[in-house]
């Protein structure tokens, strides 16, 4: 019995590509899912989008609850980065590396956007237990970018598939965004 033919590189990266919008959907919607989660177990009223979760009226009642919303997000876009790096590591399918790059790319993204507007989660939750506002989305930021490098390596992706990373990340990261503010005003 003779192996199949490996996937010629044009079908390779085909297949990469059409993982990135899925990536990011899935992406976008566990982070803020998470948040929705914690909030409401917590006895909460939220309201939630594919970018944006929030408290439909009144505030957090302790510090100690704003905390665990705040970081049920990044909890789980680290829980997805180790994931899609065990299967990276397992597969060395380069269509993983869109849920690996997607994840250090959402938080890194957010963590930017947080020195122009208001503080991400991280910086919420590091600011609740008195560090500064960039320790934790550092931390962040690090580890799944340590995840990504590693992922990157099994997978075989380069300097040419994380340019298509970056540019699919950020048509994808835009069409959630824009599709947010289309979808929910």
């Amino acid at each position: 019995m003779s192996k199949p033919d490996p996937p010629k590189p044009s079908s390779r990266y085909l297949r990469y590509a059409s993982w990135f919008l899925p990536a990011a959907l899935l992406t976008w919607g566990a982070h803020e899912g998470a948040h929705w989660i914690m909030g409401t177990a917590l006895g909460y009223d939220m309201w939630i989008t594919i970018n944006q979760v929030g408290l439909t009226s009144g505030s957090y009642s302790s510090s100690a609850d704003q905390f665990m919303v705040s970081m049920a997000g990044p909890l789980i876009t680290w829980a997805q980065g180790g994931i899609a790096l065990w299967l990276a590591l397992r597969l060395k399918d380069l269509a993983v590396y869109p849920f690996l790059f997607l994840a250090v790319w959402m938080r890194a993204l957010a963590w930017a956007m947080s020195h122009l507007s208001n503080p991400n989660d991280e910086a919420v939750a590091g600011l609740l237990i008195g560090l500064p506002m960039w320790i934790l989305p550092a931390l962040s930021v690090s580890l799944l970018a340590y995840l990504t490098v590693r992922g990157s390596r099994a997978t075989g992706a380069g300097w040419k598939e994380n340019a298509v990373a970056y540019v699919l990340a950020s048509l994808s990261s835009a069409v959630v965004v824009l599709s947010d503010s289309w979808l929910f005003g």
